[in-house]
């Protein structure tokens, strides 16, 4: 029982890869046609990380409604890609790392903008969030 991975970034879903470097394409989708670049595509359905320990909880004793506007904020929070309220600019939670080549994205001039989908306090807080990308 081994592992499938080439001990490579492009092992990672969203990851361009080697063929397609340096060109901000990844290549020929199905069909032969080219994919979106990464930094294009919509991000559907994401579900934030540590919710409960931000600040937006912390400071409203309670999770974002469904519907709040939110955007990606574009400096790193403790090394990390975090999610704000448009309003307030308090961190909501972070997404998960194998979003970090938004990192780069936002260097190349996008910016990531949504709502809250959806929120569920229990067992454990869960905040899911649309994100679109702008340029």
């Amino acid at each position: 029982m081994g592992s499938k991975g080439t001990n490579k970034f492009t092992d990672f879903p969203g990851t361009p890869s080697s063929s397609a470097k340096g060109s901000g394409q990844s290549g020929a989708g199905k069909g032969g046609q080219p994919e979106i670049d990464q930094c294009e595509r919509k991000l559907a359905d994401i579900a934030l990380e540590e919710v409960g320990r931000c600040e937006y909880v912390a400071d409203h004793g309670g999770l974002p409604p469904a519907g709040m506007p939110v955007t990606l904020r574009t400096a790193l929070v403790g090394g990390r890609l975090a999610v704000e309220s448009v309003d307030s600019k308090e961190v909501i939670g972070f997404l998960p790392t194998e979003f970090n080549y938004l990192l780069q994205c936002t260097k190349q001039g996008y910016s990531y903008t949504g709502t809250v989908k959806s929120v569920r306090p229990r067992p454990v807080p869960v905040v899911r969030v649309d994100l679109e990308p702008q340029k």
